[in-house]
């Protein structure tokens, strides 16, 4: 009986240390451009289980009113440049990413109230 509960518990954590690594995945070397709010609404189904694009992310356009299709992202790779928006009123939908690997840039963005989204970024490397 104590060999076949070790056997089970051994599998267990095999099957959560495999999980772990299925849930937080590199992906997108090329990077991303987002143009229009179906794209950001589109992002977990196009790419499931995306948490970590290893390229740039730009986000351009006016049609974009919130970010939250992104709020699984933990890390970018490259730069994330927000800019040329009249609608985005906040970066809330980023509130999970902790870390960027080239620049940040914001700009032109008409109704930015103010940096409510970036609590967890601790790291940006530009």
């Amino acid at each position: 009986m104590k060999k076949s509960n070790c056997i089970f518990t051994l599998l267990t954590i095999f099957l959560i240390t495999i999980n772990l690594f299925t849930f937080s995945q590199g992906c997108l070397p090329e990077g991303i451009t987002f143009t229009t709010q179906q794209e950001i609404d589109d992002f977990q189904t196009n790419y499931p289980g995306c948490t970590e694009i290893e390229g740039d992310v730009e986000i351009d356009g006016n049609s974009i009113t919130n970010l939250d299709g992104l709020n699984i992202i933990s890390s970018i790779g490259g730069y994330l440049w927000i800019t040329d928006n009249c609608k985005l009123a906040n970066l809330n939908g980023l509130s999970y990413l902790s870390s960027i690997g080239g620049n940040l840039k914001i700009t032109n963005i008409a109704f930015l109230q103010n940096f409510s989204g970036f609590e967890s970024l601790t790291y940006v490397a530009g």
